[in-house]
């Protein structure tokens, strides 16, 4: 009996420093390169939940539309940089607890001297992009402009 819960001790401290890892491991990837990318001025953050409505999928297309169509050699010169990630991946979890992002919610990170100022768009993204793409292209396109000039 004791070895048994020996056993599924060590078993459950094993997998809870990996989980751990892997959640520093994603936070120091993009803490680096925020802080080791020189050009970066804009890091997107658009987080959603494993299951996803219509809405929050618009979200995703729409902004990597604006990307692709405005901003182009912005992503390539590392001047913006677009994430997406899943709040329910345990990976994931850091970044999304600092963001307080329980589901989808689009966050802009303006970066200035190394360090960035977040820009919750969520009700935005949420009141537009669907219904309303055009606005929402636009209100994006003239956002991350501002952000990057």
């Amino acid at each position: 009996m004791k070895e048994k819960i020996l056993i599924l001790f060590i078993a459950t401290s094993v997998f809870v420093a990996c989980n751990q890892s892997s959640q520093k491991t994603k936070n120091e990837q993009v803490k680096n390169e925020i802080t080791q990318n020189p050009n970066l001025k804009l890091q997107i953050y658009y987080f959603h939940a494993t299951h996803r409505c219509p809405t929050c999928n618009s979200i995703e297309a729409n902004i990597n539309q604006v990307l692709e169509n405005n901003f182009k050699n912005e992503i390539e010169q590392g001047i913006i940089n677009f994430t997406v990630l899943n709040v329910e991946d345990a990976e994931n979890k850091g970044l999304a607890e600092k963001y307080q992002a329980t589901g989808a919610a689009l966050h802009l990170v303006n970066i200035e001297n190394g360090t960035g100022k977040d820009n919750d768009l969520t009700k935005y993204a949420f009141s537009y992009s669907r219904k309303q793409p055009d606005v929402f292209l636009k209100g994006m396109n003239d956002t991350i402009n501002y952000f990057i000039k």
